[in-house]
This record gives C-alpha cells, sequence and structure tokens, in this order.
C-alpha cells in the first residue's frame, strides 16, 4: 500500500483512532471527534493499513486550498507506534505539499524537525509534568516563588473543589482573553464547547475551580483527559484571582490531586514570556513541538501570506 492521501469522505475512523490509541505520541488533538468539531475540513495521509496517520486540516480562500492550524489544536503531525524517523516526516511532508501550496501547521513533540528546501521550521514550547511521584517529591521541585505565593493563597482561605458545568470557565476565558486570542472566532469557541460536552458525557473532562472563602469564583481550569495525559487547554484567573495567587493554588491542588498516577499534566505551552516562566515554576520538562510554513504560491499570491 505505502504512504497515500485520503479524502475525509474515505478515511476509515475507527482504524484511525485506533492508530491514535495505539500510537506512541498519541495526542487527543488527532481524534476524529476532536478533528471533526475544530477543523473547517481535514483529510489524512496514511501509511499502509493505519500504521501511521498525518491530519491535514485545510481552508480555502479565493479558490486556493491551504493547510492551516485549528484553535484549540495544538500539536498535529504524524502519528505512528513505530519511531518517526526524519525520512518518514519528510515523506509525509513532502505528499501534504503535493496537494497545498500554502502551510502553516504543527507537526507534535515526536518529530524531528525536517530540512526541506523552501520550507521554514522553528520549535515551540511546551511544558509537560509527569506525575508518578508523591506530591511530596513533586512540590519539592516547585522554585521558591510558586512555594510563596501558594502558602500566601492557603493563609488566605481558598478553596479548590471539583466544577460540575464547563461553561461558566469557558466563558470567563472567552469573556477574559479572547481579546488576545485574534484568530479565535466565536464558532471556534462554539465548537470547543461541543468537544467539551462530549468529553464531559464521557467522564473525560476535568473541571476545577478556586474560590475565596466568601465564594467567589477566583480561578478555574477545564482540563481534557485520555489514558495518558491531562491537558490544560482552558483556564482563567480573575483580577481578585491574580491578587490572592489564585492560579498557584489551582496547580498545586491539581498537582496534587493527580500525584502518584500514570497522567502526564500537559500545561499546553507556552512561549509567552509571562506564562512560560509561571508553568517553570513548577518543574516541568519542555517538551518542544515544531511549527512548519510553507509557501510555494505563486509570487503575486505570496503578497496574500507572508
Amino acid at each position: 500500500m505505502g504512504t497515500r492521501y485520503i479524502k475525509y469522505a474515505q478515511i476509515d475512523k475507527k482504524k484511525w483512532d485506533d492508530c491514535i490509541n495505539r500510537s506512541l505520541n498519541g495526542l487527543i488533538y488527532a481524534k476524529t471527534f476532536y478533528l471533526d468539531a475544530m477543523a473547517q475540513n481535514w483529510d489524512g495521509i496514511v501509511l499502509n493499513d493505519y500504521e501511521a496517520v498525518m491530519p491535514l486540516t485545510w481552508k480555502r480562500k479565493w479558490g486556493i486550498a491551504y493547510l492551516y492550524q485549528p484553535a484549540f489544536i495544538q500539536q498535529g503531525g504524524i502519528f505512528s507506534s513505530s519511531e518517526i524517523t526524519p525520512n518518514i516526516t519528510a515523506g509525509f511532508l513532502d505528499m501534504a505539499f503535493s496537494h497545498f501550496k500554502f502551510a502553516e501547521i504543527t507537526l507534535n513533540y515526536g518529530q524531528e524537525p525536517p530540512a526541506i528546501p523552501g520550507v521554514s521550521v522553528q520549535l515551540r514550547n511546551n511544558y509537560v509534568l509527569s506525575l508518578n511521584s508523591s506530591y511530596a517529591e513533586l512540590y519539592s521541585r516547585y522554585d521558591s516563588i510558586a512555594v510563596k505565593n501558594i502558602k500566601r493563597a492557603k493563609n488566605a482561605g481558598l478553596l479548590y473543589a471539583a466544577g460540575k458545568d464547563y461553561l461558566p470557565t469557558l466563558e470567563m476565558y472567552e469573556n477574559l482573553y479572547a481579546g488576545r486570542l485574534r484568530f479565535f472566532s466565536k464558532s471556534d469557541f462554539k465548537n470547543f464547547t461541543s468537544v467539551c460536552r462530549k468529553l464531559s458525557e464521557d467522564a473525560d473532562l476535568i473541571i476545577r475551580n478556586v474560590s475565596s472563602n466568601k465564594n467567589e469564583l477566583l480561578a478555574a481550569a477545564v482540563l481534557l483527559k485520555d489514558k495518558r495525559r491531562l491537558y490544560n487547554l482552558v483556564s482563567a484567573v480573575s483580577p481578585a484571582g491574580k491578587m490572592a495567587q489564585a492560579n498557584y493554588f489551582l496547580y498545586d491542588q491539581l498537582i496534587r490531586e493527580f500525584s502518584e498516577s500514570n497522567y502526564i499534566l500537559d500545561f499546553e505551552g507556552s512561549d509567552v514570556e509571562g506564562i512560560a516562566t509561571f508553568y517553570q515554576r513548577f518543574s516541568p520538562e519542555n517538551e518542544p513541538y515544531p511549527f512548519v510554513k510553507m509557501n510555494n504560491l505563486h509570487p503575486i499570491l505570496k503578497l496574500w501570506k507572508r
């Protein structure tokens, strides 16, 4: 069979999802339900009988189809139960770029950036924390500022609890940060709500809130869950919560709750200095992933996408 391009309508979704489940680098974003919800269109590249797969998320503008990275999908690329060599990555990308003349997409942490003429690659940060140690051991690795701010939050009587409804957190997140997320549309937030609805029905959604002793919501997080990871996809802290160090308390309590488990806490970034510094205070590992850009458009059309 070899490697082949498959249009969406011909994809065997069961085989695709089975491939993601058994992949060494499987991520929730590559599941078919997630792609269906968040991508405007997607096709796939498949190796043999779904031994490896790569989703191709695409849009069309002025009659030109191009690859793009949908909102709330941090990493794409190739997923396989075997090692993904640079040659395999290059082969998948060559096939993708034979169908699309413009691409701005991410690969995933399981791929070494390929060297392809005309393709630029930038590594993006993603911090992850293995939770298989005791809480005491994990806490001992926090930096001094995190420890100080957690103690301050505890002394303020903050309360950590499981939430029952993801909508207030999603609304809080959108209200606080939508202005900074200029590539996220209203429909992106609506589509992500449908992802949360499905995961909630499957008991794979974690909602955690931090409130003051006066029952004021100060910080909240909605995490997606699969067999390997807790994905910190949406979190928000109010101005009052920042003053009370509620975000430090929130993540410390999450780490406490899920310590001595087989989960990885995936912080979901970041290249933003302040956010990266915050995550680094919990002593995670950086698990970078490639951002790939290719532009083979006609010289006049290149002005549209630089």
